[in-house]
């Protein structure tokens, strides 16, 4: 069979007439280069990054300079967290008439990125999606108060003026709505969650905040003036340990209620130099701080948990301050201010105009991060929800990568992509009507030239038939972790404490969450691979054993990015260290370079703490790159909690399927499938090979 198709292939003549994106030449001239071509395609769609790296440089090495190996080459180095060499692969191929869009793009995308990771200034934001909740004679919802951000990508909106609060996607579909049961909502205005997901609800009217999980619904705390109960409460925030601060706004004050919904604290009196709260309106808890915005102030206030004063913010710098939500991490707060919002830093209360409401009337009553680069914000007046993106993002796009293809059941292809924000953060709550999957089709005709059978080929791009979307990774429960165990004399004089940590961890793990360890000693070590049921005893054993200094921490990442490739829909590391790292700790790559394989990988990095010393720059950095966050062993609940992080922690992984009604010439022809992801103006689109399986 092999022969016959090398003797038609002696008189074919091709025809390409490709209907839209130009695409590279993928049948090489040289047939070694063929053969390590389609061994590193197939290696690189199963996860085997390392290994594709090799066959792809092998393929370069029989036909020098050839584009389509270029492309794959740059592909591995970029997965593989070497950006830089990446960048210098495409390079030469950018330029050429058949370079694909969508590599120009990635090559903008990740330049760009790179240059904003060194930049300090603040950016401004535009409205980039408007939802309207007056449409015709049906309003979905009137006079918002309040927005909460969920990390799936939808969001809750508190509906004053309609009663009601609202559960929207990103396509603004509605997927939740409650009203308050039997009794009804009394004038809803602020909304908090709790870590179990029980949604708690303010009502200005009814003097009351309300509790709502799942299909039922009770009375927290009840209405009144004096002592401990409420009259006009209206924002509301909750530290690290459960507590739940709202502001009172018809008594001018702050309660502070217990996990159990006890009041334990009023506070915002007048005191010393502080005249008293006038009118309380947004709170927000960041770091062990609680900020209360006054509108009549026109300032924040700042005490401690336990409502002691601290300060003033920005002072006279707004017009009418209402809701408050950390940003940037909790380095920053967002203030919504009648007709704009403001970024104040809380460490050098630097105050910055961001954004600016173009309506007649507006009155911007909250602001908060939309776990995806963007912010949702408001308007009372006009019953509009806007989201507002940097003004720079929207032409830069989505970085949409379609990480796996498996053709193992051709002409059944699984598709797996990842879509990103150019900082590399994971885009959630897509549906299949955000995505449009295509394949290019061969189609062969036989003619009479000069009596000879002579083949003509023509190459099309078409809408991939039987699609299905499987689901995205925010709605797929369970993770992957590999716990990384720092090696060090710190660590060994903690030994007994480490043990009781990861038994702790192990022991809160779910059916649907896997997890493994490596150690980082001057050798990484791999104590368990990822699994369902990993041996306590043995692991406990291992990390009591072989204390070291200078362990390699950079070789023990890389370790464990291997072990979870190929990457799946929600995968973390975990580190447990004392927070310090050394020279010899980093010594084959950049941390740079470590963010980089993380984030294109879509791996979190997060960091258990043991001790009370600060983490070392480099691990700051590798946490906020990949999204991750930092654990105090000592802290209330140590790791307890740390697993329900994991698990409702934000995927851009989706998956789909689709029928192939393409010719793969018996498995030996590279075929190509496309996939392009768009919302809010902005989109993004990706383009990849595989092959079938040989026949």
């Amino acid at each position: 069979m092999r022969q016959a198709r090398l003797i038609i292939g002696s008189i074919m003549a091709l025809v390409f007439t490709l209907a839209t994106n130009a695409q590279w030449r993928t049948e090489l001239a040289s047939p070694g280069a063929a053969e390590q071509m389609r061994l590193g395609v197939i290696a690189y769609n199963q996860g085997r990054v390392t290994e594709s790296l090799l066959l792809f440089e092998k393929a370069l090495a029989w036909d020098p300079g050839e584009p389509a190996i270029l492309d794959w080459l740059g592909r591995a180095y970029y997965r593989s967290g070497f950006e830089s060499t990446a960048l210098a692969t495409w390079e030469p191929i950018l330029g050429l008439p058949e370079a694909p869009a969508s590599l120009a793009a990635r090559v903008e995308l990740i330049k760009a990125r790179r240059a904003l990771e060194t930049s300090v200034s603040l950016p401004t934001y535009v409205e980039a999606h408007r939802f309207e909740g007056q449409k015709g004679s049906s309003p979905q919802f009137l006079r918002p108060s309040s927005l909460l951000a969920l990390p799936d990508g939808s969001f809750y909106v508190v509906a004053q003026g309609s009663d009601q609060v609202l559960r929207l996607d990103v396509n603004g579909l509605v997927k939740q709505r409650i009203t308050g049961g039997l009794n009804g909502l009394d004038r809803p205005f602020g909304i908090a969650r709790l870590a179990d997901g029980t949604i708690l609800v303010s009502e200005f009217n009814g003097d009351r905040i309300s509790e709502y999980s799942g299909s039922t619904d009770k009375l927290l705390f009840s209405s009144g003036r004096g002592g401990n109960q409420l009259l006009g409460p209206q924002f509301m925030t909750i530290d690290s340990s459960g507590y739940l601060y709202v502001t009172d706004y018809g008594n001018d004050r702050v309660l502070k209620f217990d996990p159990d919904g006890k009041a334990i604290l009023v506070f915002g009196g007048a005191s010393g130099d502080f005249q008293g709260l006038r009118s309380p309106t947004g709170i927000a808890w960041v770091n062990g701080v609680v900020y209360v915005a006054d509108s009549e102030a026109k300032s924040l206030f700042s005490f401690d948990e336990s409502g002691n004063y601290l300060g003033s913010l920005a002072p006279g710098q707004m017009r009418f301050p209402e809701g408050l939500s950390p940003w940037q991490g909790g380095r920053a707060l967002l203030v919504a201010d009648s007709d704009r919002v403001l970024s104040i830093d809380l460490a050098s209360e630097r105050v910055d105009e961001i954004y600016r409401s173009s309506d007649a009337r507006p009155r911007l009553t909250s602001a908060v991060s939309d776990h995806m680069g963007g912010i949702l914000v408001c308007d009372f007046n006009a019953s509009a929800i806007s989201v507002l993106n940097e003004s720079t993002d929207l032409a830069r796009g989505f970085d949409v990568e379609i990480s796996r293809i498996d053709a193992s059941a051709f002409p059944v292809v699984h598709v797996s992509a990842d879509v990103r924000d150019r900082w590399g953060k994971a885009v959630v709550g897509l549906s299949s009507s955000n995505f449009y999957l295509s394949e290019t089709l061969h189609s062969r005709t036989t003619v009479q030239e000069a009596g000879k059978p002579v083949i003509k080929t023509s190459v099309s791009i078409a809408p991939a038939q039987k699609v299905e979307f499987l689901g995205s990774g925010t709605t797929t429960p369970g993770f992957r972790c590999m716990a990384l165990v720092e090696r060090s004399d710190a660590m060994a004089q903690v030994g007994d404490q480490l043990a009781g940590l990861v038994g702790d961890f192990v022991a809160s793990l779910q059916p649907d969450d896997r997890f493994g360890a490596i150690s980082a000693g001057k050798v990484p070590s791999i104590l368990a691979r990822p699994t369902a049921s990993p041996d306590l005893g043995s692991l406990v054993r291992a990390i009591r054993i072989n204390p070291e200094t200078n362990g390699r921490f950079d070789l023990g990442l890389r370790q464990a990015v291997n072990t979870l490739m190929p990457s799946g829909i929600r995968d973390a590391i975990v580190y447990f260290s004392s927070g310090s790292l050394d020279d010899a700790s980093l010594q084959s790559v950049s941390v740079s370079e470590l963010g980089s394989l993380l984030v294109n990988n879509g791996i979190a990095f997060y960091v258990v703490l043991l001790g009370d010393g600060n983490p070392d720059p480099a691990l700051q950095y590798l946490v906020t790159r990949s999204g991750g966050s930092f654990v105090r062993a000592d802290g209330p609940r140590g790791v307890k909690d740390l697993s329900s992080i994991l698990r409702s922690a934000p995927s851009g992984r989706y998956e789909f399927s689709f029928v192939s009604a393409d010719d793969p010439e018996f498995g030996e022809r590279q075929m190509t499938v496309a996939l392009e992801a768009w919302l809010y103006h902005k989109s993004g689109r990706d383009e990849i090979g595989y092959y079938a399986p040989l026949q």
